[in-house]
C-alpha cells in the first residue's frame, strides 16, 4: 500500500519548483532550523545529527530530527525506533516518539503499512512509473521532502535539525524551502574533504546561508594506552580552510568505535558512554551550537 498518486506526487500536494519556499504553518512554534550538512559521504554526519540532537534533549531543549535523506534514512535505526505498520489517519504525519522527548521523522513515516521499496527522484530524473505496480516505488524527492516539512506535527518543538543527505545541492535545495537559522558542516581529516568543505563554504556564502560553524569528526583517535588523541588519518588544511572563509571549527571529535556500536544497536552513546571524551566533545558542541542559536529558553514551552 502507498500514499502516492501514480504520477509519483503526493495525493492533495501539488508540487511547487524548488525556488518557492513551502508553507510552514507547523514550523511557527520552532525558534531554529538547522541543516546538518557535508559536502562527501562518510563524515558521519547522521550519527552527528543524532548524537548532537541526544545532547541538546539531555540539556532540556525540545529538539527533533527530520531525516532527509530519503533514499538511505538512518535516523529512526540509529535511535532504535522503527516505523509502525499502520494506516495514515490524518493528512498529519505524527513523528516518532524517542528517548529523551526526541521526536523523529523520515520518508518511512509517508508510507502506509509496511514501507514499499522507494527511490526518490529529482523531478527532471523520473522515469514514467509502470503501470503493473512492480518494482520500486518512484517518486519527486521535492514533493516528498515537502511533505516532511510542512505536514509533520512539531508542536512544542524548539529546535529542528534536519539530517540532509551528502552532497552540495540537498543544502542548497532545503535552504530555498525552509528559513534555516543555519548550517553546521561535517567533514573528516583529509586533502579532499578540506577542499570539498571550502567549496561547501563558498556555495553557502554565495547562497545567503549561515554557517555555524564546521565539525571536523573522526579528527583522531583515544589511545587507551597513552590516554591521548592520537591521529587517525592524514591531516587536510581544514584550518587554513575556516580561516579563508571566516568560520569557525567548533568541534574535533575523535574516533570511538563504541559510537558506531550504539548506532548500529540503537542506543544512545551519549547517554550509555557519559564520561567519555567523545561524549563530553559532543555535550560541549551542542552548548557551543546553543551559544552561536541565541534561543532563549522559556519555561511555558509546550511538552512535546
Amino acid at each position: 500500500m502507498r500514499i502516492f498518486s501514480e504520477n509519483g506526487t503526493l495525493p492533495g500536494h501539488r508540487h511547487e519548483a524548488a525556488e518557492t519556499r513551502v508553507a510552514s504553518g507547523n514550523l511557527t512554534e520552532v525558534r531554529a532550523i538547522v541543516a546538518i550538512a557535508s559536502a562527501k559521504g562518510g563524515t558521519g554526519k547522521s550519527m552527528l545529527a543524532v548524537n548532537l540532537a541526544v545532547a541538546m534533549a539531555q540539556a532540556g531543549r525540545k529538539v527533533a530530527v527530520l531525516d532527509a535523506d530519503l533514499n538511505a534514512p538512518s535516523v529512526l535505526a540509529m535511535m532504535g525506533l522503527k516505523a509502525p505498520r499502520r494506516i495514515l489517519a490524518s493528512d498529519m504525519i505524527e513523528p516518532m516518539a524517542g528517548p529523551l522527548g526526541l521526536r523523529v521523522t523520515a520518508s518511512s513515516l509517508l508510507t502506509e503499512g509496511e514501507p514499499p521499496p522507494v527511490s526518490f527522484l529529482d523531478e527532471e530524473a523520473m522515469p514514467a512509473l509502470s503501470a503493473n505496480g512492480h518494482g520500486p516505488v518512484e517518486l519527486n524527492y521535492t514533493d516528498a521532502l515537502s511533505r516532511l516539512l510542512t505536514e509533520t506535527r512539531l508542536v512544542g518543538v524548539e529546535v529542528l535539525l534536519i539530517d540532509l543527505a551528502p552532497g552540495l545541492g540537498q543544502l542548497h535545495q532545503i535552504a530555498r524551502m525552509v528559513p534555516l537559522t543555519g548550517a553546521i558542516i561535517v567533514t573528516r581529516p583529509s586533502a579532499q574533504s578540506a577542499h570539498a568543505a571550502r567549496t561547501a563554504l563558498e556555495m553557502a556564502a554565495s547562497s545567503g546561508i549561515r554557517v555555524i560553524g564546521l565539525v571536523e569528526n573522526m579528527a583522531g583517535f583515544n589511545c587507551d594506552g597513552c590516554h591521548t588523541v592520537r591521529p587517525l588519518m592524514p591531516h587536510g588544511d581544514l584550518a587554513a580552510v575556516a580561516k579563508e572563509a571566516g568560520a569557525a571549527i567548533m568541534a574535533r571529535l575523535p574516533f570511538d568505535p563504541r559510537l558506531a556500536e550504539c548506532c548500529d544497536r540503537g542506543t544512545l552513546f551519549a547517554r550509555e558512554y557519559a564520561e567519555s571524551p567523545l561524549a563530553k566533545q559532543l555535550k560541549a558542541l551542542s552548548q557551543t551550537v546553543e551559544q552561536a542559536l541565541a534561543i532563549p529558553r522559556s519555561p511555558q514551552a509546550a511538552t512535546i
